[in-house]
């Protein structure tokens, strides 16, 4: 049993409704921009164009796998009982923050993981011209894809790898 099979949820139930109606837009509007992005691509496109929908392409499917975890999550908890309305005023801002906040930690690491990408690959090649195409922007999405759905993992991945950086640098 996973550690977050266990936990238990402080949150009323309007502010259940308000998450899960949050990760349905946020589930909804990032196919809409993938669809929309695919539709849009071509050929002759400049490499501006093509880092701004790979920017795009990458936040909405990390976002979209974000919400579907989430969600998955959030109804786990409710069919077996691990949501608790009767809580204090902490408990239920800090349940609300860490379920809508959730999807902007995968943004940002989504943001680094393009840097990282091109970062690596130049450093490689030397020169961007042949990198970025359709396929950066494909690679892109479907990282991002992974990053979005394994947000929390990705967070403890960081946190211990700092810890032990730190416990080695002393």
């Amino acid at each position: 049993m996973r550690k977050s099979d266990s936990l238990i949820f402080e949150i009323s139930k309007t502010q259940l409704v308000v998450i899960f109606v949050y990760y349905f837009l946020m589930l909804l509007i990032g196919g809409v921009l993938l669809i929309t992005t695919l539709c849009e691509l071509s050929e002759d496109m400049i490499k501006k164009q093509i880092i701004i929908k790979t920017v795009i392409s990458s936040l909405s499917a990390s976002g979209m796998l974000c919400s579907l975890q989430y969600i998955k999550r959030l109804y786990k908890a409710c069919i077996t009982n691990r949501i608790v309305q009767n809580s204090t005023f902490a408990g239920s801002i800090g349940n609300l923050v860490y379920f809508i906040s959730r999807p902007f930690f995968a943004f940002a690491f989504v943001v680094i993981m393009i840097y990282a990408l091109l970062s690596g690959m130049f450093g490689v090649t030397g020169c961007l011209d042949y990198i970025i195409n359709e396929k950066f922007l494909y690679l892109c999405v479907i990282l991002s894809s992974f990053i979005g759905y394994s947000v929390g993992r990705v967070l403890d991945k960081f946190e211990n790898i700092s810890k032990e950086q730190i416990i080695k640098s002393e």
